[in-house]
C-alpha cells in the first residue's frame, strides 16, 4: 500500500519535527513548509500530491483562507484553534487547546482510514 502523504504548514520548524517523530515514517510520508517559506507565491505554486494538510494556528489569517480554498478537496487539520472560527466542515478538523500530539496522530490515522 502506498504511504499516506501529510504536509505540515507551520511557522516553527520545531512543530514539524515533533509531528514527524510522533507519526513515524512507516505509514506516512511527511513533508513540511515552515517560516517565511509560507507565502502567497508558495501557496499558488504548491503542486505536490498530499492526502492531508496540517495547518498551524500562527499563519496569517488571509493566507489561512487562501490555503483552505486551494486545498478544499483534501482533509485539513488546524492546530490549536482556541478562538478560531467555529464553522467546521467535514474536511476541516480543529484541534483543541492545549494541543496534544496523541490527538493529532489519532486524527491523521482516522483520516487515512477514511480516505483509503
Amino acid at each position: 500500500m502506498e504511504n499516506f502523504n501529510v504536509h505540515i504548514l507551520s511557522l516553527k520548524s520545531e512543530i514539524c519535527s515533533l509531528i514527524r517523530k510522533t507519526l513515524g515514517s512507516e505509514r506516512y510520508n511527511i513533508s513540511c513548509t515552515s517560516g517565511e517559506d509560507i507565502n502567497d507565491l508558495f501557496i499558488n505554486d504548491f503542486d505536490r500530491k498530499i492526502d492531508c494538510l496540517v495547518l498551524d494556528k500562527d499563519i496569517d489569517l488571509k493566507l489561512t483562507k487562501k490555503i483552505k480554498q486551494k486545498f478544499n478537496t483534501i482533509p485539513i487539520i488546524c492546530l490549536p484553534s482556541l478562538g478560531s472560527e467555529a464553522n467546521e466542515s467535514k474536511d476541516v478538523k480543529y484541534m483543541s487547546e492545549p494541543f496534544k500530539l496523541s490527538e493529532l496522530k489519532s486524527a491523521i490515522e482516522e483520516i487515512s482510514e477514511r480516505v483509503k
